[in-house]
């Protein structure tokens, strides 16, 4: 049994707001901000006993100043700010403390069935995310977590949550750490992702002939409310089709050279060397900027300008910090991502392969790359998940309690195409905002509508699905609305581009689960054009 020195037990219930200024401010101090939320320390069995784990995250405490040097942890004492410095005698925590909770840590590290070195999670310049941190602070006026405090292990290929449950157990229990966690790999929010075997011939790109039917009229979801977000009224609108906006999609791969699409101002990351991967992802960026050209499909916002990052060889939480440093205010950031979360309760009866999978936005790394992002005018947009799980249930322990764990994201769940019910394994809740077509979606990638026997630059489908399809549509909306503020001389938020879409759409047919409105680009769009928003 692994056992730790100190018997601080982790913290339980509800979500939690901590804040990093403990003391009172001294005159002539800036203002007090808001405090972080945070959940509570992980116990390391929220997760099914069986479900594979590829990394484990350890947070230390705001104002502990602990990097990374010489490949081992050190405590920069000297380095530590007044607001630092406050902070720890608040947890009544001083640089003894700190330096045996280090150490103790990187034992129990050590002891972890590892395949690589400690290394930190978010893959940016330190002095960068400490930039970010203090302007998003001084945005938003709510503090933020200092992400350079978040460290990572990856674990040995096949190690699941009951092989590490005790080490996160200890290591939950030093003082010094906010948390730790076992975090399971992501995956594109998909339904049946990966079974598409009969697509894995890889064939020459080189001929794309014969020329490629239109399809736009087979997109259902660019046409008028009720059925879809009336794509087409807002080509009418001056900035509607997503002009100067730009955007980055998170995942793991993309045929970034496909003949309906444009050139990217980023291709970040490390992508997976894999089929499924690049299919999902062309599937995701046809709908947004798919060509208008007279072939393919047209998409929502082909205006904009696209990028893209991968999570080959990072974190999410890390995608998410790198994608929003080279997007800057204004721009907007697609996680198409799930993973495997606690089991709700709730019955999973469809799509069992990914029941219980729910949005990123539940580890608390990827919370925090979030809203570091939206409080620095980022906007983003995160796949709801296609787990069949109530995000409102207890097993979640309030992380996604709006009220009380905002990031400033928009969560998107799915409906079917025709008659805005949820799709069976959609995850629901409080918490998703705002849904979009989660079937039949015509679009880039797979072969199975056209361009099976020419190569993957010319693949077309017609039955993307999951709140993976849903997502980019939304995306599509919020980056032609944000088309129309530049337009006007704006620039909306995360948290007003929410309101926009979902006080401004077709509403859900009646249902208990709550996936929210569709967005109506037509009742939208007036809105921003006259600020009244």
């Amino acid at each position: 049994m692994l056992k730790s020195t100190l018997s601080l037990r982790p913290l339980r219930g509800a979500v939690m707001a901590v804040s990093l200024l403990a003391l009172a401010p001294v005159a002539g101090a800036a203002p007090r901000l808001a405090p972080r939320a945070l959940a509570p320390k992980p116990t390391g069995r929220e997760l099914p006993a069986k479900t594979f784990v590829e990394r484990l995250v350890v947070k230390f405490h705001e104002g502990s100043h602990v990097r990374l040097r010489d490949d081992g942890l050190r405590v920069l004492a000297s380095e530590r700010g007044t607001a630092e410095r406050e902070l720890l005698s608040g947890l009544r925590l001083d640089d003894a403390r700190v330096e045996a909770d280090v150490a103790e840590v990187a034992a129990l590290l050590e002891r972890a069935p590892r395949i690589g070195s400690l290394t930190r999670l978010i893959q940016a310049e330190e002095a960068a995310l400490d930039a970010s941190k203090l302007s998003g602070e001084a945005k938003g006026g709510q503090q933020l977590a200092d992400l350079n405090l978040y460290f990572e292990v990856p674990l040995l290929p096949g190690t699941t949550a009951e092989n590490v449950v005790e080490l996160v157990e200890a290591l939950n229990r030093v003082q010094s750490v906010e948390a730790a966690y076992a975090q399971p790999p992501a995956e594109p929010a998909m339904v049946n992702f990966g079974m598409e075997e009969g697509l894995r011939t890889l064939l020459s790109a080189a001929d794309i002939a014969p020329a490629t039917p239109l399809y736009q009229a087979n997109q259902g979801y660019l046409n008028a409310a009720p059925a879809g977000i009336n794509a087409t009224y807002a080509w009418t609108q001056t900035g509607g089709r997503g002009n100067n906006v730009k955007f980055v999609d998170i995942e793991g791969g993309w045929r970034t050279t496909h003949e309906d699409f444009p050139t990217f101002f980023r291709v970040g990351g490390t992508q997976f060397n894999d089929l499924g991967w690049r299919n999902h992802g062309t599937a995701v960026l046809g709908e947004i900027i798919g060509a208008n050209n007279g072939y393919g499909v047209t998409g929502i916002a082909s205006a904009a300008t696209a990028g893209v990052e991968a999570i080959g060889a990072q974190s999410a939480a890390s995608a998410i910090t790198n994608a929003a440093g080279a997007l800057g205010a204004g721009g907007i950031i697609l996680v198409e991502l799930h993973a495997q979360g606690p089991a709700d309760g709730t019955a999973c009866t469809c799509n069992t392969g990914q029941c219980n999978y729910i949005a990123m936005e539940y580890w608390q790394a990827e919370y925090d790359a979030v809203r570091n992002a939206t409080a620095n005018g980022v906007i983003v947009i995160e796949a709801a998940g296609n787990g069949s799980a109530n995000l409102d249930a207890a097993a979640y322990g309030g992380r996604f309690n709006p009220a009380t764990r905002d990031s400033g994201a928009i969560l998107v769940g799915a409906s079917t195409a025709t008659t805005r019910v949820p799709m069976c394994w959609t995850n629901f809740g409080a918490r998703v905002n705002v849904h979009a077509w989660g079937e039949s979606v015509v679009t880039t990638g797979y072969g199975d509508r056209f361009g099976r026997t020419y190569g993957e630059d010319q693949y077309y489908t017609s039955t993307f699905s999951g709140t993976s399809s849903a997502s980019p549509i939304v995306v599509g909306a919020a980056v032609s609305a944000q088309g129309v503020a530049r337009a006007n001389g704006r620039l909306l938020t995360s948290v007003q581009m929410r309101g926009l879409l979902r006080n401004n759409g077709t509403a859900q047919a009646a249902d208990t689960r709550q996936i929210g409105p569709l967005p109506d680009l037509a009742k939208a769009l007036p809105k921003v054009i006259s600020g009244n928003y």
